[in-house]
């Protein structure tokens, strides 16, 4: 049966990857429509030519549909995969440099920047649950994720959502590295929130192993951090905590030094990918005029697409999968609420995520994860209603900020940039 998938954001720099995921499940959606959605005409436009070019020289089965409304994008649509980025990296810089001017780490997924970003995306992502079809999966990458998946869970009851996030693929092969393990068979149980979540079971080829007595003889290596990841800092902190910690978890336990890294450095993540970003659309532009396309994995390779393709494929085919996801928590970690929003593993298939029992948090972290999802809502509070002393409050609760000034010069300046995105906060 063929079915309609709706992509908002389609003419992201990431589209490259979701094209490759398409292709690498196109016998399991052979004949779906595939509605591509982006405000940005001509990056819409340009993917466009390059995934039907892709599609076209592999045989692959799919139509693809391009909009820039939301309404024909999304009616009759199966399954809504999010993946944009409102106000761009223009959006994106100010995120990251507000909160660092005030001694803040500034991250677009993470603290004050995160918050900011989630009231551009939680109002847009309401809309979307509002004119979806009542029974379509959203199969959210828009970030931050948890924040976004809890507001529509809580805004829009009934809707059907799911959270994404593929940190967690990257980190497993991180600690195989670190640990001397083969990364094909390496399976960790990460639990807690998106970007904060933390392993004290892993299994190889599915036997159990001895996590303890493997960070006893983990040996802390030299060399600097990446933008996405910090071997030395992760090493060092999972000796100390007995567990594997998420890559994020350096911009908490290090927090004051990597302030003064990022100070140091004179640019932004969003600067730097921005000055990248000309070269590498007119790197697509030219594939897409060939007869057989193959772009730049630069921001369109790895995880992110293949991850997002296989979730809706294990809802579609009824897979019963195994994939770490962003959801209801409904008893899986007992030292948080039912209806807080949690990333843990769940088996999908047709019925949507069905979650186990992972027990509590594990206890070095338990209250800094707890403090995190006290924010989290408070944060999915104030992006959804425009209401100030709550996300004055949001940002208090956030463990970076320590200081209620400082929480209300980041609030005013953050909202004062982004105002022509934040028209909740104009009421």
């Amino acid at each position: 049966m063929s079915i309609k998938i709706a992509i908002v954001g389609a003419g992201s720099g990431y589209m490259p990857g979701v094209i490759r995921g398409l292709l690498h499940r196109a016998a399991d959606l052979a004949g779906a429509e595939l509605a591509f959605h982006d405000i940005h005409r001509e990056h819409l436009a340009l993917m466009a030519r390059l995934a039907t070019a892709m599609f076209a020289a592999r045989g692959a089965d799919f139509t693809v549909t391009s909009h820039t409304e939301l309404k024909p994008t999304l009616d009759g649509a199966s399954y809504v995969f999010t993946t944009f980025r409102p106000g761009g990296m223009a959006a994106r810089h100010l995120d990251e440099s507000i909160p660092l001017k005030y001694g803040v780490v500034g991250q677009e997924t993470a603290g004050p920047g995160g918050f900011l970003m989630a009231c551009r995306s939680v109002p847009v992502l309401l809309r979307i649950a509002e004119l979806a079809d009542p029974d379509a999966w959203i199969v959210n990458y828009t970030n931050p994720t948890n924040i976004v998946t809890d507001a529509v869970l809580r805004y829009r009851p009934g809707t059907r959502i799911i959270g994404l996030c593929d940190q967690h693929v990257g980190d497993t092969e991180m600690w195989a590295e670190l640990l001397g393990l083969p990364a094909a068979g390496l399976e960790a149980d990460w639990i807690g929130l998106n970007h904060a979540t933390w392993a004290e079971r892993v299994r190889l080829h599915g036997e159990p192993l001895d996590l303890p007595a493997l960070l006893a003889d983990l040996e802390i290596p030299g060399g600097g951090a990446t933008p996405w990841r910090d071997p030395s800092r992760m090493a060092e902190l999972a000796r100390a905590l007995g567990l594997l910690p998420n890559s994020y978890a350096k911009y908490y336990f290090f927090h004051d030094e990597v302030v003064r890294e990022l100070r140091a450095k004179g640019t932004t993540r969003a600067q730097d990918i921005s000055a990248m970003l000309p070269g590498y659309y007119a790197s697509l532009a030219a594939e897409a005029a060939k007869p057989d396309p193959d772009p730049s994995r630069e921001r369109g390779g790895g995880e992110h697409g293949e991850f997002a393709v296989d979730v809706i494929c294990a809802l579609h085919r009824d897979e019963d999968r195994r994939m770490i996801v962003n959801i209801r928590n409904d008893g899986a970690i007992s030292s948080l609420d039912d209806d807080a929003v949690v990333e843990v593993p769940a088996r999908i298939g047709r019925k949507g995520p069905l979650r186990s029992a992972m027990g509590p948090l594990p206890l070095p972290v338990r209250g800094l994860t707890q403090a995190i999802w006290t924010y989290e809502r408070l944060a999915a509070d104030a992006a959804a209603t425009g209401d100030r002393r709550t996300a004055l409050q949001a940002l208090m609760a956030h463990p970076f900020v320590r200081d209620k000034h400082t929480a209300e010069r980041i609030l005013h300046e953050g909202l004062a940039a982004h105002r022509d995105h934040l028209p909740q906060f104009a009421r």
